[in-house]
């Protein structure tokens, strides 16, 4: 008999959790067997020195505009204030706007407590990237000079948005609070997706950094099937040598609902087990 077809969420954990509860009860109210397998290829470990956090509470203090570039931002953030003993509210002006890319990020700022009027973010989920972020902020703020912003981010990298801000004569300043540690090959992690069949399973891809990692540890991605939530990564997946690409729209719901209609083609192309099936 077949195996279950299988999909591997590849976000970190604490990301992974309701995107998998997603699509395990989608393929339960469809009744279809699937197996959901939680591959982390990065770790995020937040910067919690006394530096960093002198650092994030002034600039919240200071700045008109606050700009988380992920979801991981915005915990890590959170994370290091709580800690401190210090509360958002205190610490932002009621007239400061956030920017934030996606919905995933919107959410994460309301479930701690950020007014949903102080939240820009681009007008459509197919904008959801930096680019898109920059057109819907110039809607909301024409004049940047010497407009004071601090972007939260993980380390490494460069956001184009500073390129886009500095430009304009916005006074940036970029904060690394976190650092992504990538999944080791000596892991045992690794073995939950050892001889998955390449014909039914598929990657969920959210990040090219971690994509990148993948490809330096897995040997083929020849007939694999991948699910990125950017055209950006979808061609490092491409790059890496996967052969079946989609992308979707980012956030849980939409990764989730584009999982769930793959999982049902592969249904059309050869019936699967139902769940709870024998």
């Amino acid at each position: 008999m077949a195996s279950d077809p299988a999909i591997i969420v590849t976000r970190p954990s604490g990301q992974a959790r309701r995107l998998i509860e997603l699509i395990r009860g989608g393929a339960q109210t469809q009744a279809i067997a699937v197996n959901v397998l939680g591959l982390p290829l990065l770790t995020i470990v937040p910067k919690n020195d006394s530096g960093t956090v002198t650092a994030i509470s002034k600039a919240l203090r200071n700045a008109k505009l606050i700009i988380f570039v992920s979801p991981n931002a915005i915990e890590c953030t959170m994370r290091s204030i709580t800690d401190a003993g210090m509360v958002w509210g205190d610490l932002v002006n009621t007239q400061t706007r956030v920017g934030v890319v996606g919905s995933s990020s919107r959410d994460a700022l309301l479930r701690h407590g950020v007014e949903a009027g102080a939240i820009v973010m681009p007008a459509n989920a197919s904008q959801s990237d930096s680019e898109g972020l920059w057109r819907a902020l110039q809607n909301h703020i024409q004049d940047w000079q010497a407009y004071s912003v601090v972007i939260l981010k993980g380390e490494g990298g460069r956001e184009s948005l500073l390129d886009h801000l500095q430009a304009a004569g916005a006074a940036v300043e970029a904060l690394s609070i976190y650092t992504r540690i990538p999944l080791d090959s000596s892991s045992n992690q690794w073995q939950a997706v050892q001889g998955l069949d390449a014909n039914t399973s598929l990657w969920l891809l959210t990040s090219s950094e971690a994509v990148r990692h993948l490809g330096t540890i897995l040997p083929s991605f020849a007939e694999s099937h991948a699910l990125c939530s950017h055209p950006n990564i979808a061609k490092v997946a491409k790059e890496i040598g996967f052969t079946e690409v989609a992308v979707c729209d980012p956030g849980d719901e939409s990764i989730a609902q584009a999982a769930l209609v793959w999982l049902g083609e592969q249904v059309k192309k050869s019936p699967l087990p139902k769940a709870g099936g024998h």
